[in-house]
């Protein structure tokens, strides 16, 4: 029973979920970004209503929050992709040997 095929089906599924999760990711990062650049001030205005927050402080968080995200989309999403491709390529350059 030759299982091959399988772990290539499988293997391209997860990359094909993983890509996607990255443009989804990168999406809401500009989306994130975009809101801050133009209403940053609302923002700011509404999140210091509940919380005494410095404009300071708050573009920090903001700007952790963001570096943060970037950082687990290339942890969670990136890496892992990037790591399936590799096994593909290394698959299929052994199947071409065997052959």
């Amino acid at each position: 029973m030759d299982n091959t095929g399988n772990i290539d089906e499988t293997l391209d599924v997860l990359a094909g979920i993983l890509i996607r999760c990255v443009i989804m990711s990168v999406i809401i990062l500009l989306f994130w970004f975009g809101a801050i650049m133009l209403a940053g001030d609302l923002a700011y205005r509404a999140h210091s209503s509940m919380v005494h927050l410095s404009r300071e402080s708050f573009n920090t968080i903001q700007y952790a929050g963001a570096l943060i995200f970037k950082a687990l989309i290339s942890i969670f999403f990136v890496l892992p992709y990037i790591a399936i491709k590799l096994v593909q390529k290394k698959r299929r350059r052994s199947n071409v040997e065997n052959k």
